[in-house]
């Protein structure tokens, strides 16, 4: 049986319920304000799937922020399975094999592609986002080189667990 099969790659909830698992192996902490204790999730009918509400700062938030997903519109279960056929490719994995293997437009599939190297072959610990406050480090153009020769040896993601290291909040 494929691992393509399991729910989280078809199901939008179990894919949020995945991500959830993983970025935030001890329960939702808070984005803004790193409370963990005061959050309740949001259950009304016109609220977003997956976001929470911490009652310490009084915002909203969903997992999406502070990783790769942030500011996208694109199906979780897109994602994952974005980040699997990325992490299983045994080279760089060209946008326009993204786009025929998931269905989507030229531009996401470079969007994906872009965001999913750019955190797998980071030599940062953590992908900032690039339009928040906590930015990333600022790097030297020489660091900015082509990713495959960036790259530490043994610095690529090559598993879902190694890609939501790197995707993991600080």
């Amino acid at each position: 049986m494929s691992v393509l099969s399991e729910r989280y790659f078809r199901n939008e909830q179990a894919a949020y319920e995945f991500v959830e698992k993983q970025v935030w192996p001890k329960g939702p902490v808070c984005p803004h304000c790193h409370e963990a204790g005061n959050i309740r999730k949001l259950n009304g009918s016109s609220t977003r799937m997956g976001t929470y509400k911490c009652y310490h700062c009084l915002k909203p938030f969903t997992v999406k922020i502070g990783t790769v997903f942030e500011a996208s519109r694109l199906p979780m279960h897109i994602w994952l399975q974005s980040i699997y056929l990325v992490a299983q490719s045994d080279r760089i994995m060209p946008a326009k094999e993204l786009e025929e293997a998931l269905g989507v437009s030229a531009k996401t599939a470079k969007v994906l592609a872009y965001r999913l190297h750019k955190a797998m072959y980071s030599s940062i610990d953590r992908v900032a986002p690039e339009s928040g406050k906590a930015a990333a480090p600022r790097r030297k153009k020489s660091d900015l080189a082509h990713p495959v020769y960036s790259a530490k040896a043994g610095r690529r993601a090559t598993s879902m667990r190694d890609v939501f290291l790197a995707l993991q909040p600080a």
